[in-house]
C-alpha cells in the first residue's frame, strides 16, 4: 500500500499523501473536524475515564478490583481501530460484558440472582447502589481468574468487533454458546438500560467521573450522586492552535470550518473555550444534534442510529458550509475513516485526513490508515496548513 503514498519528512513527523488524491487535496475549500483526539488531546482524559468506570462497576458489582494493566490503553485503541466504539460508554460496555460474562459459572449465577432483584428499577443510580457491597463473590478465586491471560483473551477478543460497536459485542459473546441469553440479556438490561444518562448504570457512572460533580449538573441537569469531585475532563488539553485555524483561514478564504463529532458541546466547549468562535456555529454538530434527530424519529416509532460510522453529522455539518468543491474530513479512529467512506458513496466531494500523533499507538494508528487507504495521513491537525501550501506549490 506505501507505493500509493507520497511521504514527507517533517520535524514533528512523517506524513503520508495519496498520490492520487493530490489534486482533489489541493483543492480543498472546507474542513470539518472531529473533536476528541483531533481538536483536544484525550489520551488522559477520556481513556482514564474508561478505565476507571469500569474498575468502579466492577468493583461494586464483584466486590473485587480490576489488577492494572488490564484495561491498557493498547485495550481501548484495539476497541476504536473496529470503527464502532466511538462513544467511549460503548467502550466500557465491551470490557464490562466480557469481563463479567466471563466470570466462572457459579460467580455469574451470583451475580444473576442478586441483580435480577434490582433490574426493574429504572433509574441507573438506585440499580447501581442497591447491589453496592452486597456481592458475595469469593475474592480468592476471583483474583486467580482475573489473573489468568486475560489481557491476551481480552485482546483477541476485539479482533471480533465490527462497525457495529455494541452490537458486534453482544454477537461475539453470545457465539461462544457459554453464556446464556437469559443471564446476558438480564446483565445487560442492569448495565446500560436504555443507553441514556438517566437509566444507563453505565453511562451515568462514566459521565460523573468523566464531568466531575459540577460540570456533570450543568451538561445533564442532574445532581451527581456516584462521584463527587474535580472531572478527569480537566485533564483533557486543546491540540488545535489560533495560528492553526488562522492559516487556514486565510488559505480558504474565510471561516470555513464545522465539526461532526461524537462528544457534547458543552463538554468540548470547556476545554476548547473561545477556539470554538472559528467554527461556524451552524456547522458545529455534536451527539446532542445527533440525539435530538433520533428522538424525533423514536417518537414516530423509528429506531435509528445516526451516530458514527453514519455520515449524518458529516452531511449536517457540510450542509452549512456549502457551497464547497472538497471537503477534508480530519480524524483520529477507523470509525471517522469509514464515516466519509459511507459519506462518499453518496457524495463524492469528501475527503478524510487521519491524525496519529495524539492517540495511544501511534505506529498502529498509522498502519490502520494506510491499510484503509486514507487520503492523507499527518501527526496533528497543525500540520495542515503546511500540507496544503506544500501540495498547492507543487505543478504536478
Amino acid at each position: 500500500m506505501l507505493e500509493k503514498y507520497v511521504i514527507l519528512d517533517l520535524e514533528s513527523g512523517a506524513v503520508y499523501v495519496r498520490r492520487d488524491k493530490i489534486k482533489s487535496l489541493k483543492a480543498i475549500d472546507v474542513i470539518i473536524f472531529d473533536c476528541d483526539g483531533v481538536l483536544i488531546d484525550i489520551r488522559n482524559s477520556y481513556d482514564k475515564a474508561i478505565s476507571k468506570a469500569v474498575a468502579q462497576i466492577f468493583e461494586w458489582l464483584t466486590g473485587n478490583n480490576i489488577p492494572e494493566g488490564i484495561i491498557s490503553p493498547e485495550i481501548i485503541f484495539l476497541f476504536r481501530r473496529s470503527g464502532g466504539f466511538n462513544n467511549d460508554w460503548d467502550i466500557v460496555y465491551g470490557i464490562l460484558m466480557f469481563l463479567i460474562c466471563g466470570l466462572p459459572r457459579e460467580f455469574r449465577e451470583k451475580i444473576g440472582e442478586l441483580i435480577r432483584v434490582y433490574v426493574n428499577e429504572r433509574d441507573a443510580v438506585r440499580r447501581l447502589l442497591a447491589v453496592k457491597n452486597k456481592s458475595c463473590l469469593g475474592a480468592g478465586d476471583l483474583k486467580v481468574y482475573l489473573r489468568e491471560n486475560l489481557v491476551s483473551k481480552l485482546r483477541n477478543f476485539t479482533r471480533l468487533l465490527d462497525a457495529t460497536g455494541i452490537a458486534s459485542v453482544d454477537r461475539a459473546m453470545l457465539s461462544s454458546g457459554e453464556i446464556s441469553n437469559e443471564f446476558y440479556n438480564l446483565l445487560k438490561s442492569f448495565l446500560h438500560g436504555s443507553g441514556r444518562i438517566s437509566d444507563s448504570i453505565i453511562a451515568r457512572v462514566f459521565e460523573e467521573i468523566f464531568c466531575g460533580s459540577n460540570l456533570f449538573e450543568e451538561v445533564y441537569g442532574i445532581k451527581p450522586e456516584i462521584y463527587d469531585g474535580p472531572g478527569i475532563i480537566e485533564n483533557g488539553k486543546p491540540i488545535i492552535k489560533h495560528e492553526t485555524l488562522s492559516s487556514l483561514s486565510s488559505m480558504l478564504g474565510g471561516l470555513k470550518f464545522g465539526i461532526a463529532s461524537g462528544s457534547r458541546l458543552k463538554s468540548a466547549r470547556h476545554i476548547l473555550g473561545n477556539i470554538l468562535e472559528w467554527f461556524n456555529p451552524e456547522a458545529q454538530i455534536f451527539l446532542d444534534n445527533i440525539e435530538k434527530v433520533e428522538d424525533e424519529y423514536a417518537e414516530r416509532g423509528l429506531k435509528v442510529s445516526l451516530k458514527k460510522p453514519n455520515p449524518f453529522s458529516l452531511f449536517k455539518s457540510a450542509e452549512a458550509l456549502e457551497p464547497f468543491r472538497f471537503a477534508l474530513y480530519v480524524g483520529d479512529s477507523m470509525e471517522d475513516a469509514i464515516m466519509v467512506e459511507n459519506a462518499r458513496r453518496i457524495d463524492p466531494s469528501f475527503l478524510f485526513a487521519g491524525v496519529y500523533e495524539y492517540t495511544s499507538l501511534k505506529d498502529k494508528a498509522i498502519e490502520e490508515f494506510i491499510s484503509i487507504g486514507s487520503d492523507l495521513i499527518l501527526p496533528s491537525v497543525n500540520e495542515i496548513p503546511s500540507i496544503i501550501d506544500i501540495l498547492r506549490r507543487w505543478k504536478n
